[in-house]
Parts: structure tokens; C-alpha cells; sequence
């Protein structure tokens, strides 16, 4: 986890803003949190927080202003982001960076992409920007978050790995990684758990839709990674950020062909 970092968002609509808050903690390994969270927290032991939401009659949710008058004058790095329904991002961002500024805040970045929209004249044409934000709007997030924040961000040891071993089925391959003098255990392929991050709180094993997840001795695991499908809900739900998948489109359509067959998500009941 990365105790570095913080992002607040509120995100009332669509949770278009939710999207792109979850991308970029994922990508930072940090705590994401609602505005009524934050204002039970103390604020000041963050190096950098983000603040988010949508863009309402021409600025940020009014929560998230609540957030900056509990800040204190403490120098702190702060980075942006915003949904919106405007084509054009304009000035929405200025009064934000105005209240943040007046706090003696360092404003570091700022993020902003369309969101599907149903309010106002959009309800003639049943909303606008639909599926907004998409995949290409999450990874233009991640993307920000690595270029702007590259020192935060949660490295993926298992890339490091120079000799894999084959993924074998009912089995879990287990790699050691040594960086700066720390050994990191991590577990699995396909999905790989880093044991170092792992605090055993079972979140991944409640929401996989195959149950292929288990916790032994305290740490999570799966002996059956080649049944996932690559639906992220583990990843999503992760606060300690200890979960990646890995894989190539080719796999992605093995997926396809080995559940093809598949009648429901409990195995029993396809037999």
C-alpha cells in the first residue's frame, strides 16, 4: 500500500468519475476514499492527494470544496481530475485551483475526459458522450498518473521475473523477487498475488464471480488461475493493492474457449 498518496473523489452520477478515481489509484497503490471519509481523516500526513469528481454548473462538487477548507496551510503536492459534459474542459478546473492555491497547495496536474451526460438539452438525443468514460479514457488516466507521478506508482515485480515457469492446471507457481534488499513473494501467473502486500482480508476471495480465490495461512491464492476470467473484480476491490493479472490477447480467447461450454457461474451446476 501506498501511504504516500490519497485520492478523494465524490462521484454522484453514472460514477463516471469513479472510473477514472479507481484507475488511478490502482496505478498508485493508494487508499481511495469519499469525501465523507476524508472529512473523518486527518489530512496531513499525505505528501500528494487527488481530488475528484464530476464538473456541476461549472465547477467540482461542492463536497470536494468542503475538503479544502478542512485542509491546512501545510505544503502538499495536490493533482486534479474531473468528468464532465462539456467537449472542452474551459475553465471548470479555476475555481478549485483557486481555493487550493489560497491554501498553499502545490497544484501539480490535472486530469479531465467527457462522461456520459443525461441532464439538460442532452435528454433530446437520450444523453450524450454514451459509454463514457471508456477503456481508452482509463488508460489515458493510467498514463497521466505514470507520467506525472511516476515515483508513487505500485510497481509490478512479476514483470521483473526473467524465468517464468509454464501455468500448469490446479497448480501455483511461486517467485521470490529481490528489490533494495527486500525479498517479495509473489504467488501465481495468469493472477499473481504479491504476498509482501497481502494482509489475508479475503475482499478478492468474496468477489470473484468463480470462486477460484482462497485464503490459506493468511494470504490469498488461487489454484485454479486458468479458470479466470479476467473481470478485474479482485484487482478493483483490493485496498492493499497485493493483485495483477497478467496475460496476452491470446489468452484472453482461451478464456472464451474454455468456458464456452460454461451454463452458470457455479461449477456444480454446469455438470
Amino acid at each position: 500500500m501506498n501511504y504516500n498518496c490519497l485520492i478523494i473523489v465524490e462521484s454522484i452520477y453514472n460514477n463516471n468519475t469513479m472510473k477514472l478515481a479507481r484507475a488511478m489509484a490502482q496505478t498508485l497503490g493508494c487508499l481511495l476514499i469519499s469525501v465523507d471519509q476524508a472529512l473523518t481523516m486527518d489530512l496531513n500526513s499525505y505528501q500528494t492527494i487527488g481530488l475528484g469528481s464530476g464538473i456541476y454548473f461549472g465547477r467540482h462538487h461542492p463536497k470536494i470544496f468542503e475538503i479544502v477548507e478542512k485542509f491546512n496551510f501545510v505544503e502538499q503536492n495536490v493533482f486534479i481530475f474531473s468528468s464532465r459534459g462539456n467537449p472542452f474542459l474551459g475553465k471548470y478546473h479555476k475555481p478549485l485551483k483557486n481555493a487550493l492555491l489560497d491554501k498553499n497547495k502545490k497544484i501539480m496536474a490535472e486530469f479531465s475526459v467527457c462522461g456520459y451526460d443525461e441532464t439538460g438539452p442532452w435528454v433530446i438525443i437520450g444523453g450524450g458522450h454514451k459509454g463514457k468514460p471508456n477503456e481508452k479514457d482509463l488508460r489515458k488516466a493510467v498514463r497521466f498518473i505514470q507520467k506525472e507521478m511516476p515515483q508513487y506508482c505500485m510497481p509490478d515485480y512479476y514483470l521483473q521475473i526473467k524465468n517464468k515457469q509454464p501455468i500448469r492446471e490446479g497448480l501455483t507457481n511461486f517467485y521470490c523477487y529481490n528489490t533494495n534488499g527486500t525479498s517479495v513473494l509473489l504467488c501465481g501467473d495468469r493472477v499473481t498475488f504479491n504476498h509482501n502486500n497481502c494482509n489475508g482480508c479475503g475482499k478478492c476471495a468474496k468477489v470473484c464471480p468463480l470462486e477460484i480465490i482462497h485464503i490459506e495461512k493468511n494470504k490469498a491464492l488461487s489454484k485454479n488461475e486458468l479458470d479466470c476470467t479476467l473481470c478485474r473484480l479482485c484487482v478493483i476491490n483490493c485496498n492493499q493493492r497485493a493483485i495483477n493479472l497478467h496475460y496476452s490477447w491470446l489468452d484472453s480467447i482461451k478464456v472464451a474457449k474454455r468456458h464456452s461450454k460454461r451454463t452458470s457461474l457455479y461449477l456444480k451446476q454446469c455438470k
